[in-house]
C-alpha cells in the first residue's frame, strides 16, 4: 500500500520551500459552498480538507488553486482557472476538454491539473495534462494526497 504524507507533514515541508504562501486561514464552509455552486460540482473530501486548512497554497514553483483574496484571483482562484479551462478556446484542434465534473487545481499555461469531482467516473482522481501532449493525460494520481506527496518529493 502506498504511503501518502498527511496534510500537516506537507504543510511543514512546504513552509521550508522558497516563496511559500497560503491564505493564512482555512476556507470557510460558505467559501467552499460558493466554489461548488458556481462551478456546479461537489468537491472531493480530501480537497475540501485542504481548503479548510490552507485555502490555497503556493511554493517551490507550484500553486494549488483554491480560495484566495481578490488580488490573487489571477494566480490561485479555482473558480477562474476552471471557468477558463471549460471555455471552448482550449478545445480547438482536438485538445481534450476539461469537462463539467472537474476543477482545475493548478494551471501554469503549459500544463494544468484536473481534480475529478462527484458524478465523474474518476471521482477523487487527479490528472496532469501538458501542452506538449496536447493536454492529454500525462500523469495521474488516485487521490489529492497522492498528488501532494508527489509534488513534495
Amino acid at each position: 500500500m502506498t504511503q501518502y504524507m498527511s496534510l500537516n507533514d506537507i504543510y511543514k515541508e512546504l513552509q521550508q520551500k522558497p516563496e511559500y504562501m497560503d491564505l493564512e486561514r482555512g476556507a470557510t464552509s460558505d467559501e467552499i459552498k460558493n466554489i461548488e455552486q458556481i462551478l456546479g460540482v461537489k468537491l472531493p473530501d480530501q480537497y475540501v480538507n485542504f481548503l479548510q486548512i490552507f485555502g490555497f497554497m503556493m511554493a517551490d514553483g507550484l500553486c494549488i488553486n483554491g480560495v484566495c483574496p481578490p488580488e490573487l484571483n489571477a494566480y490561485v482562484s479555482i473558480i477562474e482557472f476552471t471557468k477558463d479551462r471549460r471555455s471552448e478556446v482550449f478545445y480547438e484542434n482536438g485538445i481534450q476538454p476539461c469537462g463539467d465534473n472537474a476543477v482545475v487545481i493548478h494551471d501554469n499555461g503549459e500544463s494544468y491539473v484536473l481534480l475529478f469531482c462527484e458524478g465523474h467516473p474518476q471521482a477523487g482522481k487527479i490528472v496532469w495534462r501538458h501542452l506538449a501532449e496536447r493536454y492529454q493525460d500525462s500523469e495521474s494520481f488516485d487521490n489529492f494526497n497522492e498528488f501532494l506527496t508527489f509534488w513534495i518529493n
